[in-house]
């Protein structure tokens, strides 16, 4: 049975991110973004797997990432 007090409502828009948990298999990801297509048309979000981190420039740098 449902506990109606678990129930949350979620309004997605453009520009939003999902960080889903580092463990989770890219297939459930991908239907997980399917799904937010079919339920928020025309609604750009991101679904990313594991933490997310901010990056200063340096060390952005060190890591590769060079602007150009």
């Amino acid at each position: 049975m449902i506990d109606l007090e678990q129930i949350r409502k979620h309004s997605p828009k453009d520009g939003d991110v999902f960080e889903l948990p580092a463990g989770t298999p890219p297939q459930l990801a991908e239907q997980f973004a399917e799904a937010l297509h079919v339920a928020v048309p025309g609604v750009r979000c991101l679904v990313l797997i594991g933490e997310v981190r901010q990056l200063d420039e340096s060390a952005m740098n060190l890591a590769g990432w060079y602007r150009q």
